[in-house]
């Protein structure tokens, strides 16, 4: 792992796991943070979730919140974690940072800001997502090795092709 790597995928994964610790201790915060933002999750199509139920909801997605973190911190199935945290981080952006319901100007400024922070946070893992760390893709070392087969049997079949005698009649 080089060294942009080292520091920023600790960097990236710290936020979600100190959030999904805090929502792991203290679940009735994030649940009230949710309950706020449930009536107009209901109106998009959410089923409706029972406050026992969205605290439950806090826990889990702390639970996986930091799981993922540390996968991602660490180095351990980098990819998939950082893809999980990218699918993590657009509900949990929409419930922190509920711009729809803040009054006055400036408050909605600012929580329009924070869900743009949340937005970068989220492209950054979703860049570390497809991130290969320099290794080429799957797909493109198949198709390497089947083009360099068929010009290698090209080669062979035109070095016979100079070398072998004629058959004679």
């Amino acid at each position: 792992m080089d060294l942009l790597r080292t520091f920023a995928r600790p960097a990236l994964a710290a936020p979600f796991v100190v959030d999904g610790v805090d929502a792991l201790a203290r679940p009735k915060r994030h649940a009230e943070k949710f309950e706020k933002v449930q009536p107009v999750l209901e109106k998009a199509g959410l089923p409706p979730v029972l406050h026992s139920d969205a605290e439950l909801l806090t826990r889990l997605t702390g639970a996986v919140s930091v799981l993922a973190g540390l996968g991602l911190a660490t180095g351990r199935a980098p990819r998939s974690c950082a893809a999980v945290l990218a699918a993590l981080n657009i509900p949990l952006a929409l419930v922190n940072h509920p711009v729809w319901a803040v009054k006055g100007q400036d408050e909605r400024k600012q929580a329009l800001s924070e869900l743009m922070r949340s937005v970068a946070v989220g492209a950054g893992l979703a860049l570390s997502a497809v991130d290969r760390e320099g290794r080429p893709s799957l797909a493109w070392q198949r198709k390497n090795r089947r083009e360099q087969r068929a010009a290698l049997e090209a080669a062979v079949a035109q070095v016979r092709s100079e070398y072998e005698p004629a058959p004679s009649a």
